[in-house]
């Protein structure tokens, strides 16, 4: 590699090179710019084609024709040597005993070349696929760009072609452009399809995806796996998005062909997408070498929401920081760009979130949690997401947005953190354990999530508590239904199960044992096993406790008090700490509002 590294350094001129990128001008025996890696007025980048060297006296940076093309065009070493290799018509050695013969190689890449060129030359000829681009707003210089073509709808259109400039069609096969049955019969693979040239990092052309301009199946279709083509490790504009990587830092995932050009063609330049699959870890580990931010931008769909899902938690493997951006409900990139425009994206991509964020909100937004059903079905699901966030630290972030929406939150906002925190650790000590026992084979224990954990005996529980065990009483139900709301209780579970009995669960006369059988008739075992749990707490708690009528209407009246206090309180504290509301604000003041009108007009007060 040595060798080979010094004749490609002696045969690449460096003032050609670097005046390629720079505005140069000769001063003495050296040339002279403005640095292309920082900001200047004044030229401060010198070159020196005697040491083939370079230097910029104001940021400092310095290298040769390597180090130069490594940062400019933000590649590997390996990478940049093989690109002035091409550059300088050489080959670099390849170590290893797997890589394919170079004149191989190169009759494959050729044969695409030309393949490309023929694609291109088609498209002036297909009304439908030039009326396809203009009304995805796709302009002339984006088409010259991208190498855009079309394969004719035809059978033989480019088999014709290639026999006409006598080239193999078994090399062509290779490549996957065309097919044989028998070995001697060949037909083009592609047909009546848009073409989309893809290239490798070097930018040679290893492959092509064809979107279908009628009603051809598949929609979109790719060359096969070849010695050239890997869809696993090919990124669809990477060779196109790295300058823009390297100076901002990130990159911008997408999912299609068409969200990659739209992007680019409205100045979003760091986009690139996978080819038709699912991000992999090749994919990730090429990412992590550009920049250490990926924004993903996925369609808005349940189907892009679940693949955002997956390529972060990919992402995240490699220590890359995620964020995500959320696009209005039925729109893609693409569209998002052509309806409102590049300000509209660029507002998204500043609103971008990491990936934890746009998981809770989802959550939030996607479950319901006006009862008490919904509102264990969102805890279960914050308590999962808030597992993944190993440092105590950054949950905690986290968890001051979402504590609010806790069953518990009326114990304050301490008490809920500390159980949130406690809950997540305990879910993601139990999926290491469900994953240590599938690494050795054994069958697997299920990652429940903990019930919250009871809350400390302060006044207002024991009063919650006694409630409790009046209501499942057949001699006590009455007074609890006549002086008691649903907004009094501050469980979920004795709220459900006030709302249950009140509603006729089991009958006036149905006794303890007898709710609990009409409860399991519901078919909700987490309810079930919630309501178990609260009664032996209540009959633990209150073991001495004798009930009366008199002793229900005093603790509901007690309830209801502290109920009224802890919600004003924070109420207040909502009040105090906005400025402006948001709509997650403005639904907690109406649900306090809600529950104040409720306590304050109950028959307790």
């Amino acid at each position: 590699m040595a060798a080979d590294k010094e004749e490609v350094r002696s045969r690449t001129d460096i003032v050609d090179l670097i005046g390629a990128h720079v505005q140069l001008k000769r001063r003495g025996r050296n040339w002279l710019g403005l640095c292309p890696f920082h900001q200047e007025k004044t030229p401060s980048f010198n070159v020196d084609p005697v040491t083939q060297s370079f230097k910029c006296f104001g940021c400092g940076v310095g290298g040769d024709v390597f180090s130069f093309v490594q940062r400019m065009e933000n590649m590997s070493f390996v990478e940049a040597a093989e690109k002035l290799a091409a550059r300088a018509g050489l080959e670099l050695a390849r170590t290893g005993g797997t890589s394919m013969p170079t004149g191989e190689r190169d009759a494959l890449l050729q044969m695409n070349a030309v393949a490309k060129d023929y694609y291109r030359s088609q498209l002036a000829h297909s009304a439908d696929a030039r009326a396809y681009l203009d009304r995805r707003g796709i302009t002339a210089d984006a088409v010259l760009r991208w190498g855009l073509g079309y394969a004719p709808e035809s059978w033989d259109a480019l088999t014709t072609f290639l026999r006409s400039r006598r080239l193999d069609l078994r090399v062509a096969a290779q490549c996957g452009l065309v097919g044989s049955k028998d070995g001697s019969r060949y037909y083009d693979v592609f047909r009546n399809r848009l073409i989309f040239p893809i290239h490798d990092e070097q930018e040679r052309v290893v492959g092509f995806g064809g979107r279908a301009v009628g009603n051809e199946e598949p929609k979109y279709l790719n060359s096969p796996e070849s010695a050239l083509f890997a869809k696993s490790k090919l990124l669809y504009g990477l060779p196109f998005a790295r300058r823009s990587v390297a100076v901002t830092g990130r990159s911008i995932l997408m999912e299609g062909y068409m969200d990659v050009i739209a992007a680019h063609q409205s100045g979003f330049t760091a986009a690139m997408a996978t080819l038709g699959t699912s991000l992999t870890g090749d994919h990730a580990k090429k990412l992590v070498r550009l920049a250490p931010i990926v924004v993903l931008c996925y369609d808005a769909d349940r189907a892009g929401i679940k693949a955002t899902l997956r390529a972060a938690e990919i992402l995240e493997q490699q220590e890359l920081q995620v964020r995500v951006i959320s696009l209005p409900e039925g729109e893609d990139p693409d569209s998002l760009l052509r309806t409102r425009g590049a300000e509209a994206f660029e507002a998204a991509v500043a609103e971008a979130v990491g990936r934890v964020e746009y998981q809770l909100r989802r959550a939030v937004a996607e479950t319901d949690s006006a009862d008490p059903e919904g509102q264990a079905a969102l805890l279960r699901k914050l308590i999962a997401i808030l597992a993944s966030v190993p440092s105590r630290t950054e949950r905690d972030m986290h968890i001051e947005k979402v504590w609010s929406y806790h069953p518990m939150r009326a114990h304050g906002a301490s008490i809920v953190k500390d159980q949130l925190h406690r809950d997540a650790e305990e879910y993601a000590r139990r999926m290491r354990a469900q994953q240590r026992a599938v690494q050795a084979g054994e069958p697997a224990p299920a990652p429940v999530i903990p019930p919250p954990a009871v809350a400390p005996l302060t006044a207002e529980r024991r009063a919650e508590l006694l409630l409790v065990r009046a209501l499942v009483s057949v001699e006590f139900r009455a007074d609890v239904l006549g002086c008691c709301g649903m907004s009094d209780f501050i469980s979920p579970v004795a709220a459900r199960l006030f709302c249950d009995v009140r509603d006729g669960l089991g009958g006036p006369h149905t006794d303890e044992a007898g709710l609990i059988a009409a409860a399991e008739v519901q078919g909700d075992e987490a309810f079930c096993d919630a309501l178990r749990q609260l009664l032996q707490e209540s009959s633990v708690a209150l073991a001495n406790i004798r009930l009366s009528s008199d002793i229900v209407r005093a603790e509901a009246k007690r309830l209801r008090r502290a109920r009224v206090a802890q919600v004003q309180d924070e109420l207040a504290g909502l009040l105090r700490a906005r400025e402006s509301f948001g709509p997650d604000d403005e639904r907690h003041l109406a649900e306090y509002m809600r529950v104040l009108r409720e306590l304050k007009g109950s028959n307790a007060g």
